[in-house]
Order: C-alpha cells, then sequence, then structure tokens
C-alpha cells in the first residue's frame, strides 16, 4: 500500500524568505522515488502555489484552499467553489469593518488594488501572480474558494458568529484570517484524496509548523512538527523533527524510514 505525506509551505518548505533547502528537495525527491505520494497541503489557493521553485521538486498533487481545490499528477480532481451568494455574503459582512480582502480561487485572485496601497502583501501577489491577479471592482462574478481578509483594528471576534454557518474562520492573530467553505480543512482535504486515491489513513503523513497545521496534524497516522513551530503544532503532533534550517524534513522522513 502507498504512503502519502503531505507538507504545509509556509515555514516548513520554505522559510520567511521562501528558500528551500537542498536537502528538502533531495528528501522529498528520495521520497517520491522509494513509491510514497508527495503532497502540498495548504491554506494558500491554487493561483497562489506557482511559485517554481517549489513545484519544481516534484509533488503528486496539491491540496489547496484548505481543502477546496485538490490536484493530482497534473489534473484537478476535485473544486468546492463558494456560491455566488456565498461571495456576497461574506463581502457583505466585511464592507462596514474597512477590510482589506483577497479574493482567492483556482486560477485568479481579486482585490481592491486602490485599497492595498503598498502592502506588503498584495506587493508580493503582484509581483508572483502577473496577469493573474485582477482588480476586484472590475469583476461581478468570481471562481474562488476562500477570501483572506485583514482588518487592521482588530475588530474581528464576531466576524464568525456574522458570516453564519457557511464559512468557517481561520485566525492566524487578531488582524488576519481566512475564511473557507464550512467543513473545510487541511484534514478534509487529505480525507479527500485517500478516499479518491484508496490510501489507507493508516498510511498517511504530515509536516506542519502552524496554527492552520493542527487539524492536520492530529488526522494523519503520523502528524510531525518542525522545530521551529508553534507549541500548539508541536503538541498536536506524533512526533517533533529538527528545525527547518537544521534539515528538519530530511530528519522527519528518516525518523519514520520513509527515506533512507
Amino acid at each position: 500500500m502507498k504512503k502519502a505525506v503531505f507538507f504545509d509551505i509556509d515555514g516548513t518548505l520554505w522559510d520567511d524568505d521562501m528558500r528551500i533547502s537542498e536537502s528538502t528537495v533531495a528528501s522529498i525527491r528520495a521520497l517520491r522515488e522509494r513509491g510514497s505520494y508527495a503532497f502540498l497541503c495548504s491554506v494558500r489557493s491554487r493561483v497562489n502555489i506557482c511559485s517554481e521553485a517549489l513545484l519544481g521538486i516534484g509533488f503528486d498533487g496539491v491540496v489547496a484552499s484548505c481543502g477546496a481545490h485538490i490536484d493530482f499528477q497534473g489534473e484537478k480532481i476535485f473544486e468546492k467553489l463558494l456560491s455566488r451568494e456565498e461571495v456576497a455574503h461574506a463581502l457583505g459582512v466585511m464592507e462596514s469593518r474597512r477590510a482589506l480582502i483577497v479574493l482567492e480561487g483556482p486560477e485568479y485572485a481579486y482585490v481592491n488594488l486602490e485599497d492595498f496601497g503598498d502592502n506588503p502583501y498584495v506587493s508580493y501577489l503582484r509581483r508572483e501572480l502577473g496577469e493573474s491577479l485582477k482588480n476586484l471592482r472590475e469583476y461581478t462574478e468570481y471562481e474562488i474558494n476562500k477570501l483572506s481578509v485583514e482588518i487592521s483594528d482588530g475588530s474581528t471576534a464576531d466576524i464568525p458568529e456574522a458570516l453564519g454557518d457557511r464559512f468557517d474562520v481561520i485566525f492566524h492573530n487578531e488582524c488576519l484570517m481566512e475564511i473557507v467553505p464550512k467543513g473545510f480543512s487541511k484534514a478534509s482535504g487529505i480525507e479527500k484524496v485517500c478516499g479518491l486515491l484508496g490510501i489507507a489513513r493508516g498510511d498517511t503523513y504530515a509536516f506542519g509548523d502552524s496554527a492552520n497545521d493542527l487539524e492536520m496534524l492530529k488526522y494523519v497516522a503520523h502528524g510531525i512538527a518542525m522545530g521551529n513551530g508553534t507549541a500548539a503544532a508541536k503538541e498536536a503532533a506524533e512526533y517533533v523533527t529538527t528545525d527547518i534550517r537544521e534539515n528538519g524534513i530530511e530528519n522527519g522522513l528518516r525518523h519514520y524510514g520513509l527515506i533512507a
């Protein structure tokens, strides 16, 4: 039976400067050469997983937008798009809060460019996405899986209640959050992959480092927290490997005998 390993991106595969170590690249390639599947598993939308340095490592698939979009061997095998009504409702909740909003989908991301000024995240999106970044005010229809939201004054505590039962909210801090379809998470994406490909849950592994990895680390048979990860991630994991800068991916894979 094939084993499947799921990798968070930020803080797990690459560091704050989006650098990926040679050790990580070699280890993932060795993992696949030994017959295991390797998946990216991210809160990021599919359009925002575009780095050639990352994708060039060679992955069997991508679980994006907390499981709302799944690719396998270059083909889309699952997609959950937000309905027009759901998008309108979410935008309505945010309108009175002076929120900075990014609508994120499989092919495009949408922002009100003039609202963001020199915001570093949107500067990054401009640089990375190019023509795939659209001006929100020029469109009325969107194919999106999720929203990213920043509210600078931190008035976010009541947002889950305001959004209602159609969404789940992932808080990064008191100002930043991800809004995803209800019931979707990295764990639900892994469960979907396993069902579609016939992978036993006992043959699943995941590497993560932060709050949005907790469900994933608990769901798989073998959750692995990075040494640079949060205390919550380490508590949720079965095993804590070394820091991202100290061959954490390689050492975690060796610990479980997934590479020689």
